[in-house]
């Protein structure tokens, strides 16, 4: 009897260690949602065809040789995710990712053009949620907190499922679900081609 004491003292440890570091990550952060106009942005980015999962070291390569290469220090990281991976097979998921550039960019930008794409999001109206950026672990709690209420959300205003730009912003520590309502398709399948 001894024996399972100890290890229902170890198990419920373990468990309150798990939701005190998912609370620092964002587990108990409110999730509110609002229309406004977002953008526009410039982006620098390279297409990712396959699992979601994988983007990060693309993101952060990309950021790392703007910064290296091109002497660029974009603040704010994204990827624009096109499939609900509900829907569709992980190894044809798309998605552009990349970083956003605070002012349109300087000179460098031909030399940038070279080896990645360059593209105007455009302002538009939106429905946006932000939620607080810890770390990479963030990005895991968001996905299973907002995208539901983002998807219920839809629903409720009969709004057409569209791409969601995440945009990681470590320098105001947060996450910013960017779903635009009145962009039109073409403009995102631009980014793609």
């Amino acid at each position: 009897m001894k024996i399972v004491g100890i290890i229902a003292i170890i198990a419920s440890i373990v468990i309150i260690a798990g939701i005190i570091v998912l609370a620092r990550y964002g587990l108990f952060a409110s999730v509110k949602i609002s229309e406004q106009t977002a953008g526009p942005y410039t982006l620098v980015y390279t297409k990712h065809i396959g699992d979601y999962k994988n983007v990060a070291p693309v993101m952060d390569s990309l950021y790392s040789d703007l910064k290296d290469n091109y002497g660029m220090e974009p603040p704010k990281g994204f990827g624009l995710y096109y499939d609900n991976p509900r829907d569709v097979d992980k190894e044809e998921l798309r998605s552009i990712v990349g970083c956003i550039l605070d002012d349109g960019g300087d000179g460098n930008l031909v030399k940038v053009q070279e080896r990645y794409s360059i593209g105007e999001y455009p302002e538009s109206k939106s429905v946006v949620v932000e939620f607080p950026y810890k770390g990479s672990m963030s990005i895991m709690v968001g996905m299973m907190r907002v995208y539901p209420k983002l998807n219920k959300y839809f629903a409720e205003n009969d709004y057409s499922q569209t791409p969601i730009m995440e945009i990681y912003d470590q320098q105001n520590a947060k996450i910013q679900y960017v779903a635009s309502v009145n962009l039109s398709q073409e403009i995102f399948q631009s980014f793609l081609e």
